[in-house]
């Protein structure tokens, strides 16, 4: 019996879905268009697994399971919301929920790849794409930050950007996957 198993339901549940919680999210993100939908969402779907844990198999993968969830209360959140329509039609969203959970190994290995390539990037390109995209800060703020204008700004995000995709892919030919 592992560690998990011997938990009470609750603290079973806190563990499993805290440590998957950003693969939750981001499979939740690729079902929907508005970030703030997919927080919502990813309340919900917290709720629901809480709320039915007891019914989980400790021995079969936490994530597909929680996926379900996730897929349902994506449905509901949809039907609720008479903006969706605009955006997926149900069989569609079908189509890419599995897509996405089939590439869930594949983005893992990316996002491993992605950590190891950003070790390489030089501290002050760090910073930027730290502030770009985890601190939402804009490139004008940015730019004024490091002394440099905004085009070159720009142009230095996405010189790193391509290094970084460059890095991903050559990792991944390197370990035989496809890139």
């Amino acid at each position: 019996m592992t560690d998990t198993e011997k938990l009470n339901p609750q603290s079973r549940f806190i563990q499993l879905f805290t440590s998957h919680e950003k693969q939750i999210y981001r499979y939740i993100l690729s079902l929907m268009p508005h970030s703030q939908d997919a927080q919502d969402v990813l309340q919900e779907t917290a709720i629901a697994l809480y709320n039915k844990i007891e019914d989980y198999d400790p021995t079969r993968p936490f994530a597909p399971w929680a996926f379900r969830f996730a897929y349902h209360m994506t449905l509901k959140h949809r039907e609720k919301s008479s903006r969706w329509h605009r955006f997926l039609d149900e069989e569609l969203m079908k189509e890419i929920a599995s897509r996405q959970s089939m590439l869930v190994p594949e983005l893992d290995q990316r996002r491993g790849y992605l950590k190891e390539c950003l070790a390489e990037v030089p501290k002050n390109k760090r910073v930027m794409l730290t502030d770009y995209y985890f601190e939402d800060e804009t490139v004008d703020v940015i730019a004024v930050s490091q002394g440099k204008s905004v085009e070159a700004t720009y142009k230095a995000l996405q010189r790193v950007r391509k290094t970084l995709m460059h890095c991903i892919e050559g990792k991944m030919q390197v370990r035989g996957l496809n890139a």
